[in-house]
């Protein structure tokens, strides 16, 4: 039997060559089979042969048992580490290990097979409404002229991810290469290096072709072509790129979330509110499965239901634009 990191190594390059996922999704999922391997095995020799679908069952009891002391009104509070639904997603990167692991045929029986997903509470995506998006969309443009650096790069940085709803990995891989000639078309580099390609509205091409201008003359780094870029030089990181989008965000007034994931949710919800079709928002979103894009529905029926209650004699609730 081989060694246990053998068989991890081995998985982590399937994932990486193979699967071509990102360097974030193999990085959650070897750390979750790291884990999981840790339990059943507490340092002792692994032999995926005699793993039961018992032991999984018992990592998951495991999990739904960890307790963490958050602040809860000026008072600590013990509340659940993990939800159902961070759960459900590391029992499936085991199961992805153990289907591959029987593909190599060194299990002969997938002990993951049968095991039941947690039931979890379906969460609506968060997202900025259309008419806080456009005073948001206003003020950005605004900033996309300023000549302080890293004040116009965030504002165009927002501006993009709004307008073509990237994922956080897309856009910190995006390049000016990216871009058609005339900026009229993005080439997106998705989950699984899948390619998608989708159009830049008029309002963000000249945003964006003064933008590069702006770094050529600001930045002057010759053959560097990420297109956001540090005051250095040097190309965003992801986190850097989150923490810009959440510190925009929070300046121009919106609340809760600040991730550029809400930005990729009200890219998606107002399209549909919009009338774009259910399959046209699947293709710009890069969803590999129509269930994925169809919870932007929910939000839909969801903010009917609102007006049905305000418009209705007998409702009282009133309507947060």
């Amino acid at each position: 039997m081989a060694h246990k990191e053998n068989l991890l190594t081995a998985f982590e390059n399937y994932l990486r060559a193979e699967k071509r996922y990102s360097e974030g999704t193999v990085r959650n999922y070897m750390r979750d089979c790291r884990d999981f391997v840790e339990f059943c095995t507490a340092g002792e020799e692994f032999d995926p042969t005699t793993i039961s679908s018992d032991d999984l069952r018992e990592w998951t009891a495991h999990l739904s048992e960890q307790k963490k002391r958050v602040q809860n009104g000026g008072r600590l509070k013990t509340v659940s580490h993990y939800k159902n639904a961070s759960i459900n997603t590391r029992t499936s990167s085991v199961r992805s290990f153990f289907a591959w692991l029987k593909e190599q045929q060194i299990i002969q029986t997938n002990p993951a097979v049968g095991t039941h997903r947690l039931k979890q509470e379906k969460m609506l995506p968060t997202y900025v409404s259309e008419r806080q998006m456009m005073d948001i969309v206003e003020r950005l443009l605004e900033l996309s002229h300023s000549d302080d650096y890293e004040e116009r790069r965030n504002a165009v940085l927002v501006l993009t991810l709004y307008c073509t709803g990237m994922r956080l990995a897309e856009v910190t891989s995006l390049t000016s290469d990216s871009f058609t000639p005339g900026w009229s078309e993005v080439r997106i580099v998705g989950k699984g290096r899948k390619v998608r390609i989708v159009p830049i509205v008029s309002i963000l091409r000249s945003v964006l072709a003064d933008w590069v201008k702006f770094t050529e003359e600001k930045i002057c780094i010759c053959g560097e072509k990420s297109l956001f870029l540090t005051s250095e030089g040097l190309p965003m990181s992801r986190y850097q790129i989150e923490r810009a989008v959440q510190k925009v965000l929070a300046e121009c007034g919106v609340k809760g979330k600040h991730s550029p994931h809400v930005l990729r949710h009200t890219f998606a919800t107002l399209l549909l509110e919009r009338g774009a079709d259910i399959r046209e928002i699947q293709e710009l979103l890069g969803h590999s499965s129509l269930g994925t894009t169809q919870i932007y529905t929910h939000t839909n029926i969801s903010r009917l239901k609102e007006i049905y209650r305000v418009a209705h004699p007998r409702g009282k609730r009133k309507i947060e634009n």
